[in-house]
């Protein structure tokens, strides 16, 4: 009987053991893509306003499109810059592509974080927390960098806007978790009671 318990316990730790060797790899390689990721941030702020002119492309695909409809007038202020869809369209376009690439960027390095502590087993609240704070951190260093790029602007609700995209990433991340998660009970559920 000494023997099976014994033989029980060191295949329970020895799951143990792996469990924890995986959870310390996983946490590695999220550390990794979050570094790898952060480089990349950083190395789009050293680019020139020019360098990420998308301007002439959207030039030449509205031309091959013939878009052929009036344009809405949908018009806002953005610091001291006035937007008009109607007036300047391709400026209104590289606006809303920006904003939405600074919402894409940040969004996927909050996950990185925040999925990387949950993976460890972190507590929801230190894991949001941790994430927006290096979101926070990561968007004011980049502003900063962007001061020294040729005809680049750096602006503190760009700080505002990378942090909304960590929000937003964080949320749709935990939600289709919670959806996976309830897929997979409903699974083993329907599988049991069969």
């Amino acid at each position: 009987m000494k023997v099976v318990k014994i033989k029980m316990m060191e295949e329970g730790s020895g799951r143990t053991r792996q469990k924890h060797v995986r959870r310390t790899y996983g946490f590695l390689i999220a550390l990794l893509l979050i570094v790898i990721w952060i480089l990349v941030i950083w190395s789009m702020s050293t680019q020139s306003s020019q360098q990420q002119d998308i301007q002439p492309w959207l030039h030449k695909w509205s031309q091959k499109l013939h878009i052929g409809f009036t344009l809405p007038d949908v018009q806002f202020t953005y610091g001291e810059y006035e937007y008009s869809l109607k007036q300047r369209p391709y400026d209104f376009a590289e606006f809303v592509f920006r904003k939405s690439a600074h919402l894409f960027v940040y969004a996927v390095l909050a996950v990185l974080v925040y999925g990387g502590l949950r993976y460890r087993r972190t507590s929801l609240v230190t894991s949001i927390v941790s994430a927006l704070a290096l979101v926070f951190v990561i968007a004011s260093i980049d502003e900063y960098i962007q001061q020294f790029s040729p005809d680049r602007t750096s602006s503190i609700r760009d700080v505002g806007v990378d942090l909304l995209g960590g929000c937003c990433g964080i949320a749709i991340y935990a939600g289709l978790q919670s959806m996976i998660r309830r897929i997979r009970k409903g699974k083993r559920t329907s599988i049991h009671s069969e």
